[in-house]
């Protein structure tokens, strides 16, 4: 009995931290999921080097209006300084080195609009891909909660 008490109770624990985990797609799943459902998408651009980046994502990963709210857009965490070609509704995106061990993604200069772009930046498509939001910085607690009161209005 102790053996089926002690499974019982991991079930639950880790069932309570895989719930508490930030639903997010990759960029390359967008078009896919849209063809079954459209919604707004919200994307995260940022690097690995980024501090404000991770600071960020950690916040989000214990906000809980915010992961109740994933249902209702698509989550994109993009890594802007990725490496590898990327096919985005239609288009085809490339690295673009800048030097010799530094570069940006041309799909993040096309999210960002401009060649100056600050870490982290938000984007938000509307369910036809259009450019709704953009903010370059950190959101605070009170931003984040505008933010998803404004994607439902998507």
């Amino acid at each position: 009995m102790k053996r089926f008490e002690l499974i019982i109770l991991m079930v639950l624990l880790l069932g309570s931290i895989v719930t508490a985990q930030t639903k997010s797609y990759t960029i390359e799943d967008i078009d896919s999921v849209m063809l079954v459902e459209k919604k707004p998408i919200l994307i995260l651009l940022s690097t690995d080097w980024c501090k404000y980046c991770q600071m960020q994502k950690k916040q989000l990963e214990k906000n809980k209006v915010f992961l109740k709210q994933t249902d209702n857009f698509y989550y994109v965490i993009f890594n802007a300084e990725r490496k590898d070609s990327i096919v985005f509704h239609n288009e085809s995106f490339q690295y673009k080195p800048k030097g010799l061990s530094s570069g940006i993604h041309e799909l993040a200069l096309a999210l960002n609009g401009s060649e100056n772009i600050a870490f982290p930046t938000w984007i938000m498509l509307d369910s036809n891909y259009q450019v709704v939001l953009r903010n370059s910085g950190m959101l605070r607690s009170v931003q984040i909660q505008e933010l998803l009161e404004a994607i439902e209005k998507f």
